[in-house]
């Protein structure tokens, strides 16, 4: 949906439509993801674009922020489109994590108080809310990465915290390059791998979408003809 370019692109809608097409005759059903950090900025492109997708019956997910959840005709739009997942970074579900995470406008600090119903609007759509958080932020039992040439990773290496400089081989998002405030090395990396062993275990998985469709799928009322979730 965006070409890397020195300012934001978006590709006209006939050709993204005649990609999907395309993706369409080579595979039966396809789950399509759309590339975009951010796909919902232009919305009015979005709006134009969904009326047109919903009529191709494809299921697909993509990348926003919880600004979505203030358009109710877009949620209902990107639902009725085939919109099944919506990946949003959250960061952080505590003041001390956000704040100052971002440069200028502080605009997830400002948002926490937020989160939940704004994850609760998207949701009663049938819409899946895939919240990511970065780990290793001061003031979390969690895990980041600074890459070199970031504000973070500058930050990072005037406070004499990097454990190796400019170690892209160990940029995997799983790998801990610096040194956290609260706790050990240890016990971040040791914190971090139980972390995700419970988080994704089949039995959380399992109670994730089991309480999902419970409480909100049965609240969406289905077309005739539309694809299963």
């Amino acid at each position: 949906m965006f070409l890397l370019t020195n300012r934001y692109k978006q590709k006209p809608i006939d050709k993204v439509l005649a990609e999907i097409d395309r993706v369409r005759e080579l595979w039966h059903q396809p789950f399509l993801g759309f590339a975009d950090d951010n796909s919902f900025v232009r919305k009015d492109y979005w709006k134009a674009l969904l009326s047109r997708l919903a009529r191709r019956r494809t299921r697909w997910f993509t990348e926003t922020d919880l600004s979505v959840a203030d358009d109710p005709d877009l949620l209902r739009l990107m639902r009725g489109a085939g919109c099944k997942q919506v990946l949003v970074g959250l960061e952080s579900p505590v003041v001390e994590g956000l704040k100052g995470l971002e440069l200028r406008a502080d605009w997830k600090y400002k948002k926490l108080p937020y989160y939940r119903e704004a994850v609760r609007r998207i949701q009663s759509q049938g819409i899946r809310v895939n919240g990511c958080f970065v780990l290793g932020l001061d003031g979390r039992v969690t895990l980041q990465t600074p890459f070199p040439g970031t504000p973070i990773y500058q930050n990072l290496l005037r406070s004499g915290r990097l454990i190796e400089e400019r170690a892209w081989h160990k940029c995997t998002l799983f790998d801990l390059v610096y040194e956290p405030k609260p706790m050990t090395r240890e016990e971040l990396t040791e914190g971090f791998r139980n972390l995700v062993a419970r988080l994704y275990s089949e039995d959380a998985t399992n109670w994730r979408r089991e309480n999902f469709k419970r409480k909100y799928l049965g609240n969406v009322v289905k077309k005739p003809g539309t694809l299963p979730v």
